[in-house]
């Protein structure tokens, strides 16, 4: 398997990259600066430095690969910030046309479900760009032909737990936050996962 992974200098990217090499695949890690290489060293591993909303750029890394997996998302939830999701979908779904690639996998935002708590209303009411970033990425994904899954995990923490519970089209019940490691093995477990296509996926922790 040779897996793409941009955002992969982010504390969720990361982990991403970890579990894929840990599972024997070839990983291409995309980051946005040499300065923000990844602190991981491995034989099957190749760091490039790249705009990972520039289709012509995604073009010359996705030839050749079986899956994307994007952690990419806004270090603030500013207009500006947040549209990196959206942007970086449509360069996807454009350079995956002219090479080949069909599987993507994306991290989103649980506050997409239809269903929220008070505090992921109030959520929804401080950071509407990130909602609605999110939301166009969907969008962008689920009108191409690719073959994708949204990860929409709820609050992110940095335990170090590598079990999940996914349960389509809503959160999993009370499924408040999950780790970015647990997050991690989703993403690489759906990648292959027949029922993990053209759907959005809640991610939250195992049950106590």
């Amino acid at each position: 398997m040779k897996l793409v992974v941009l955002g992969a200098n982010g504390r969720t990217g990361q982990l991403i990259v970890e579990t894929a090499l840990a599972r024997g695949m070839d990983v291409t890690a995309i980051v946005r600066s040499a300065q923000k290489s990844l602190p991981i060293d491995h034989d099957r591993l190749t760091i490039v430095v790249g705009d990972p909303c520039d289709p012509a750029f995604l073009k010359t890394v996705l030839r050749g690969q079986d899956a994307l997996v994007s952690a990419l998302g806004a270090r603030r939830p500013t207009k500006a910030g947040t549209s990196v999701c959206p942007r970086s979908a449509a360069a996807i779904v454009e350079a995956a046309l002219e090479t080949g690639l069909s599987r993507v996998l994306v991290t989103s935002t649980a506050l997409l479900f239809r269903e929220q708590t008070l505090l992921g209303k109030i959520l929804r009411v401080i950071v509407p760009n990130t909602v609605r970033s999110a939301a166009r990425m969907e969008e962008i994904l689920a009108a191409s032909d690719l073959n994708w899954t949204s990860a929409r995990p709820g609050f992110l923490t940095d335990a170090h737990e590598d079990a999940y519970r996914a349960q389509k089209d809503s959160l999993p019940k009370s499924g408040i936050s999950v780790s970015r490691r647990a997050l991690a093995h989703f993403l690489i477990d759906a990648i292959e996962a027949p029922d993990a296509s053209y759907a959005a996926f809640g991610v939250s922790k195992a049950a106590a």
